[in-house]
């Protein structure tokens, strides 16, 4: 079984891999930045994300948002927090962080809570399968929005965007954020896989003037999706039986 252990020590590596490795069931993979880990968990099975945090859990929060919009909760994350106070501990749980060393890493205690952690994983699937916001659902277990009780079919790569953006409501996401979370690349190479999906959505979902959700454009910094409290009293339900424009290449 592998374990994908995001580290910058040299010896901290080196302690935890003997551990995993006498213990005769784990083998560790390295990894120094976000991206080479998350496109080796898009290919490959991992039992553990393991991530050396430092101070924060602001290391692992790219990870963190590309399992949840992948729906990926079957894969644990532990982190390990050297210097972490409580407020960062809360950070972490808050973040979806699944197990917590702190202090001076002891090896056979990362095992251990290692050992644990996958087992409590189980291979189980996340249970929040829907958020709703406004006259919005979004269901992943039918791959679907529903506004006002009537369904919009969305595309794999669209239904991990479009939870993405209901799982942050109100925040801005960068475009590094999304395209890291979403696609597994450097934004300015999903720029425009990111225009076109962002306006598909717009389009789909009949995000304009008369919905209560509005998705805006940060120029040159990423996306707001939010709920708007006053809007006329033609619903998106009542729009969503226009036409579909197709994106214009």
């Amino acid at each position: 079984m592998q374990i994908a252990f995001y580290t910058q020590n040299d010896h901290l590596f080196r302690e935890i891999d003997k551990a995993f490795e006498e213990d005769g069931n784990y083998r560790c993979i390295r990894f120094s930045s976000e991206l080479p880990l998350i496109r080796f968990l898009e290919r490959h099975d991992a039992a553990l994300v393991l991530f050396d945090a430092g101070r924060s859990c602001a290391a692992g929060r790219g990870v963190l948002s590309w399992r949840a919009c992948h729906f990926r909760r079957d894969l644990p994350v532990m982190m390990i927090g050297q210097s972490w106070d409580t407020d960062s501990i809360i950070e972490a749980l808050d973040a979806g962080v699944d197990e917590i060393a702190v202090g001076t890493p002891c090896a056979k205690e990362v095992l251990a809570r290692a050992r644990r952690t996958i087992t409590k994983s189980g291979g189980s699937a996340n249970s929040d399968s829907r958020i709703t916001l406004g006259e919005y659902t979004i269901d992943r277990s039918t791959s679907a929005i529903s506004v006002n009780g009537q369904h919009i079919k969305l595309t794999a790569r669209e239904l991990t965007l479009a939870w993405l953006l209901f799982a942050n409501a109100g925040t801005l996401l960068t475009r590094e954020q999304i395209a890291r979370a979403v696609w597994g690349k450097e934004a300015v190479i999903a720029s425009r896989s990111i225009e076109q999906h962002i306006y598909k959505l717009r389009s789909k979902l009949s995000l304009g003037e008369h919905s209560n959700l509005q998705l805006k454009t940060v120029y040159s910094i990423g996306y707001v999706f939010d709920l708007v409290r006053t809007r006329p009293a033609t619903t998106a339900a009542a729009r969503l039986s226009e036409p579909v424009a197709a994106y214009p290449f």
